[in-house]
C-alpha cells in the first residue's frame, strides 16, 4: 500500500515540502505537544494530536504560519519559541514569515515581518492571533496621539488660565491631536494674556 501524501505548501518559498521531513517544525511541534500535553489528559478536548502542526500544515489554512527547514536556514523565515508564545486557547506558530496586508488607516500596503511578530509574541506577550491593522507610520501616530491626549488631559487639570505660556502649551497640545479649532481658541487666550500682562 503506498503511503499517503503528506506534502504541504511552505507558505515562505511556495514549494511543496514533505512535513515529515521538516526537522524543524517537528522539533517545535515536540516542544508544543510537551507543554499542552503536561497541563491537559489525553482525554481532554484540549489535549494536543501528535501531529497537530503538521496536520495543520497539510490544511494550508492561511492563519497559522510555519516554514520548511530550507526558509528557515536561508532566512526567510525565522523559527519560533513555542514556550515564549502566549496562546490562550490557540495553536502557536511554527515559525514567523513575513504577512503583508493593508493598512486600515491610510491603505497603504505593509508588511507585519517575521522580525516584528518573534517581538509581539516572544518579546512583548500579545496573544497570537493579535496583529497589527495599521502600517508602522500609522501606528507611530496613533501613540503619539495618544501620549499628546494624556499630556492635555494633565495640562488642562492644573491650567491656569491666566499664564500665556500654559495656554500656549495647551493649544500645542491641541495641534498635536488634530483639534485646530480648540488649538486656535487657546493661542488667542494666550496671545490676550500676553497682551494684558504687558
Amino acid at each position: 500500500m503506498p503511503k499517503a501524501d503528506r506534502k504541504a505548501t511552505c507558505p515562505a518559498c511556495g514549494k511543496r515540502r514533505d512535513v515529515d521531513g521538516q526537522k524543524l517544525l517537528r522539533a517545535v511541534e515536540a516542544a508544543w505537544f510537551q507543554r499542552e500535553a503536561a497541563m491537559y489528559p489525553p482525554t481532554s478536548p484540549f489535549h494536543p494530536p501528535a501531529d497537530g502542526m503538521r496536520g495543520l500544515a497539510l490544511q494550508g489554512g492561511d492563519d497559522w504560519f510555519w516554514a520548511c527547514d530550507r526558509c528557515i536556514h536561508a532566512k526567510r523565515a525565522l523559527k519560533a519559541n513555542v514556550a515564549k508564545q502566549n496562546l490562550g486557547m490557540g495553536t502557536p506558530y511554527a515559525a514567523y514569515i513575513d504577512r503583508p496586508f493593508r493598512c486600515e488607516d491610510c491603505g497603504a500596503p505593509s508588511v507585519f515581518t517575521a522580525a516584528e511578530q518573534r517581538h509581539w509574541y516572544e518579546t512583548l506577550g500579545f496573544l497570537i492571533w493579535v496583529y497589527p491593522k495599521q502600517c508602522a507610520s500609522c501606528r507611530a501616530g496613533r501613540r503619539r496621539k495618544k501620549r499628546a491626549n494624556r499630556a492635555l488631559a494633565a495640562a488642562l487639570t492644573g491650567l491656569d488660565a491666566r499664564d500665556p505660556s500654559q495656554l500656549e502649551a495647551v493649544a500645542r497640545l491641541y495641534d498635536e491631536i488634530g483639534a485646530a479649532t480648540k488649538a486656535t481658541t487657546f493661542r488667542a487666550r494666550a496671545k490676550n494674556r500676553s497682551t494684558q500682562s504687558r
